[in-house]
Parts: structure tokens; sequence; C-alpha cells
């Protein structure tokens, strides 16, 4: 949310992201990519400096910026050649679980909700008349879960979801798609009991259900692909669960596999494979970044097929790590070609993501190869027919990539705090001359040093002017911690 500020005499602007980190925030992942569709906005004073301010209060994610609406997609191996789906015929353990467990009727306790005292009475009399199987009754089951979970009694409904569950295959089959209403809210009720390897085990019984009834590459999974690797990357950027790496693997293979079935399906030019291929440029920069485990790591069942010791398992990180910078390249590059190939691709984009691809170089320190990929995309905007405030947008400051990291350790040290930095950025996208012009409270010198070290370690896409990548000097920028 852009605001007008003033500081000694200067117009800035002001930005908002939150301190507590941007793994926090679930709404993250739905703007993340946003950055990488290369927007922008600038203000730059009479003397060309660019003054901008950043309120670390609302979340933001440095790979969360690459998927902006990472959808519909992946490809049926892996990106090093290893299928996807190892199994199968045996169905995943939360159904095994829920399947060896017998039928329970929960104790009736009244509750204030008419809604739940409805659901109940109705599931006497059907039980009555015919059984606790009865057909049916996993309808008014399903009905009695919601309610409980909009009264926030969370426990009980993830019980009752598993009883209608339960109900639901014993009257029509395993594989039975009626479940899934059922299995998706009790998601939700595991996911606010904080209960994210149930939550995640009952996400890979959602993938298999569906694959069971439509097939591994039938693009009717591509929406279940879709939910699915959305899941394992917010949840290696929220660090839930035990294993946070196998999230991401699995996110990268199931992007892999939907740009296999978007090509093999509706063509190479498909605008739809944008979205995924953005998705495997995030993976791939949360590859590339990835520094452990934040506690030593147990192996769960993450993935599609079993896990394996911890050799085998640092092994195969290695190998993802390894390919990420010329995996993630070959994404970008894919997406050029699509908006460049497809006669529906919207104005200039295919420019844009060119920019997208010099932001890359430039993330990983190759400064040449952005440089004239940003030259050929500055030009390439003004053959397309790209407006000044777009190029402005674009090129007409520094931005910082993928963003200024948020500070993400102390954040109740730092609560209540704000600080003020001015510093220029090179043609080359480094932080120089960094000097704080206030902070408060004032004596907090651990804030002032935080900052320095946060701006010296920065890479930014420099300003740009006739093509050429320009110096930026007295850029103001303010800290707020919340």
């Amino acid at each position: 949310m852009l605001k007008q500020n003033h500081i000694s005499g200067e117009s800035f602007h002001s930005t908002t992201f939150g301190v507590h980190r941007w793994k926090r925030d679930p709404h993250t992942l739905r703007e993340a990519m946003a950055f990488f569709a290369v927007v922008g906005n600038e203000n730059r004073n009479g003397s060309g400096s660019i003054v901008t301010q950043i309120d670390t209060s609302k979340s933001l994610a440095i790979g969360l910026m690459f998927t902006a609406t990472a959808l519909l997609c992946k490809s049926a191996f892996a990106a090093d050649g290893v299928t996807v789906s190892q199994d199968t015929n045996a169905p995943p353990k939360a159904f095994i679980e829920a399947a060896s467990k017998p039928l329970q009727k929960n104790r009736r306790q009244l509750r204030p909700s008419e809604a739940v005292e409805s659901y109940r009475e109705r599931i006497e009399e059907l039980e009555a008349q015919h059984g606790a199987y009865g057909a049916g009754i996993d309808e008014q089951l399903l009905g009695l879960a919601t309610a409980l979970q909009k009264t926030g009694a969370h426990k009980e409904a993830a019980s009752e979801f598993r009883r209608a569950m339960l109900v639901n295959r014993v009257n029509e089959g395993l594989y039975s798609l009626n479940q899934i209403p059922m299995i998706e809210r009790l998601i939700e009720s595991q996911i606010a009991l904080n209960q994210w390897e149930e939550a995640n085990d009952n996400q890979q019984y959602l993938y298999w259900l569906y694959e069971k009834n439509y097939g591994e590459k039938d693009p009717r999974m591509l929406p279940v692909i879709n939910n699915l690797s959305r899941w394992h990357l917010q949840s290696y950027i929220e660090e839930k669960g035990e294993t946070l790496v196998e999230h991401l693997i699995n996110a990268t293979k199931l992007y892999t596999l939907a740009v296999d079935i978007i090509t093999k399906n509706f063509g190479a030019s498909d605008l739809r494979l944008v979205d995924a291929l953005r998705g495997l440029k995030a993976t791939n920069y949360y590859l590339a970044t990835y520094k452990g485990e934040p506690q030593a790591p147990v192996i769960v069942n993450t993935s599609f097929g079993a896990g394996g010791s911890n050799a085998s398992q640092l092994h195969k990180v290695d190998h993802y790590r390894t390919k990420s910078f010329n995996t993630g390249k070959k994404a970008i590059t894919r997406i050029v070609d699509v908006y460049q190939r497809n006669p529906l691709s919207p104005p200039a984009a295919s420019a844009k993501a060119k920019v997208e691809l010099g932001d890359w170089y430039m993330m990983f320190n190759k400064w040449h190869s952005a440089r004239q990929t940003y030259g050929e995309a500055y030009q390439a905007l003004w053959d397309n027919g790209a407006s000044n405030d777009e190029i402005e947008d674009i090129f007409g400051r520094p931005v910082a990539l993928p963003a200024l990291p948020i500070l993400d350790s102390d954040s109740k040290a730092l609560a209540n705090s704000h600080i003020t930095v001015s510093y220029d950025v090179t043609a080359f996208g480094k932080a120089r001359n960094i000097k704080v012009l206030r902070a408060y409270p004032s004596d907090k010198v651990r804030i002032r040093s935080k900052v320095r070290n946060i701006l010296k370690r920065a890479k930014f896409r420099p300003r740009f002017e006739d093509g050429e990548a320009v110096e930026t000097r007295g850029i103001v920028q303010r800290f707020v911690f919340d």
C-alpha cells in the first residue's frame, strides 16, 4: 500500500511488509509471484534520488515473491527423471488408519447451536431406521461436522468428518469422490488444531483418491496438482512439518508434472504453462538457498513413495540443489518462449519475462549475463509498445531481489522499533554509503547493525536510463518492527 510521507523535506513512498517473517502469513503465497511479474512503483525527487519506505508490519516472502499464481501444472517426472509416483495400489497411511479403526459413536453432548442439535436428531432417526452405516447418514454427519467446525469445536468436528468418510466408503466404495468435501474440511480442522502431519497425510490421500479416479496424467488432475503443490510450498515456507525439504522437493515434482500434462494436452505454447513454470522458478530458488532443517530432520511420508535413509535424503537434496540454477533459468526462458509464441499473450509479456530472467542472473551473482538480459528486455519493452509508465515501473528505480530480506530473528527484541537509513545503489546492483539517519529507540545498536548487514548483502536490479544501468543516490528507506 503506497502512501506519501516526508522526511527532511524529501518525499518518499512507503511499502509495508511483516517482520515476523513472510512465513507466518497464509496469504503470502497468493501474492508472492506478483513480484516476479515485474511490477513496481517509483518516485524520484528533483535530483534523481529514489526514496522508499518499507514497513515490516505486513508479510512478504522471499520465495513467495516468485509464485504469483503458481497454478494448474506439473510433469510426470521430476527434474532429474525420477518418476513422481512410485506406487501404487496401496492406499495412503491416512486411509489405512481411518479404515482400521472401529466405528464409534461419539457421546452426545448438547451444544448451543440449533444446527448441531438438528443434525444429531436426524442422524439418530436414520440410525434407528437403517443402522450405523445407513445410506444418507454420511451426508448428515458431514453437515454435523461442518456445524461443529463453525462453532470452533474442531476436535469433535474432525471426529465426525472421519466417521462420515467411513460411512461413505461402506456405502459407495473405496474410491468414492463424495469423500472429498469431508477430507477437505477435515484438513481445515486439523490445521486449526496444529495437526500438520495429519493434515499432510490427508492432502496426500486427496491426491491418491483423485489419481485412482482420473489417472496420474489426466488433465482433470491439474487443479489437484495445483492444490497439493501449493500445500507443499507453503508448508516449506511456513516451516510446517518435520522434514521441510521433502515439501520443497515434492512441490518441484508436482510443478514438473503439471508442465508435462499441459504440454501434452494443450501444446507447448499454452498460457497455462506460465504459472507452473513460475512455480518451478520458486521451488528452485528455495532449493538454491536451502540451509538445512531448523532441527535434526525426521523422515516422514510427505513424498509419493517411501522415505529413505538420511544419507540418501541428503544426496537427493544435493542433487536438486546442484541443478537449481539451470532448472530455474530454463523455466524462465520457457516463459519467455510461451509468451512470444502465443498470440493471446498480454502486451509486452515476453519482454517483462526477460526482466525476470535478468533478475535470476542477478540473484545468482551473474552480473554480465544480467546486464545483457536487462538491456535486451529494456529494448524489447519499447519495441512491444510498453508505455513510459510501465518501463519506469520496471527500470525507473532500484528493486531489491527478490525482496529485501526481512529481519526474521529476534523479532520480540526488535518490537516497536524503527530505523531510517539512506544509501546508494551502484550500476552493479550493490548498496553503498549506508547511513543511519534516525532510529527508535536510539540506543538499540542491534537494529542499526542488522539493517546495515541486510543492505550490504542485498542484491538490486539497478535503475536504467536509455537502456543503460546507472547509479542511484540518496535512497531513503524506513524499517518498522511491530
